[in-house]
C-alpha cells in the first residue's frame, strides 16, 4: 500500500477535512457545546456565560440565521438543564421560583419565573451576538445586485 506524500493531491489536509463535515453536524456540535458550557456557567454562578459565548461563537463561525438559533437554544436549554438538576438535587427551585413570583407581582407560579429565567438566557445570547456582529463585521452591505439606488 502506498502512501501519499505530503504535498500530493490525494492526501487529506485539515481545511479540506473541515469543509467536508456537514453544516448540520457543525450546528450540533455548536449547541451541545453551548449547552454544556451554559450549564457549567449556571452550576458556578456564572450568570453572564450566554452572552460571551454568544459573542464567542457570532465572532468565530458564519454569519448565517441558523447559529442564531443554534446559540440562542443552547444558552436556553443549559439553563434550564441546570435548574432541573438543582431540582432533582432537592433544591428549593419550585419554591424560590414562587416566592420570586409573588415578589415581582407576578402570578405566583414556579413556571412564569422560569420561563423569565429561560428568556435572559437567550436575551443575553442575542445581545452578545449582535455585539459580535456589530464589532467584527465580515461584510460590506453592497446593494442588492438589480436594483439601483433611488435618489
Amino acid at each position: 500500500m502506498a502512501s501519499a506524500t505530503p504535498g500530493s493531491k490525494s492526501s487529506p489536509t485539515v481545511a479540506s477535512a473541515a469543509r467536508r463535515v456537514p453544516v448540520a453536524q457543525r450546528m450540533l456540535a455548536d449547541f451541545l457545546a453551548v449547552l454544556a458550557l451554559s450549564l457549567a456557567g449556571a452550576h458556578f454562578g456564572l450568570w453572564f456565560v450566554p452572552f460571551v459565548l454568544g459573542a464567542v461563537v457570532s465572532a468565530f463561525r458564519p454569519r448565517a440565521r441558523a447559529y442564531v438559533l443554534v446559540v440562542a437554544a443552547g444558552a436556553a436549554a443549559g439553563w434550564a438543564l441546570a435548574l432541573w438538576l438543582m431540582a432533582l438535587d432537592g433544591l428549593p427551585v419550585g419554591a424560590t421560583a414562587r416566592t420570586i413570583s409573588a415578589l415581582a407581582g407576578l402570578p405566583p407560579y414556579a413556571a412564569v419565573v422560569v420561563a423569565v429565567t429561560l428568556l435572559l438566557a437567550v436575551l443575553q445570547a442575542l445581545a452578545g451576538i449582535w455585539l459580535a456582529r456589530a464589532v467584527f463585521p465580515r461584510q460590506v452591505r453592497l446593494p442588492f445586485p438589480g436594483r439601483h439606488p433611488q435618489p
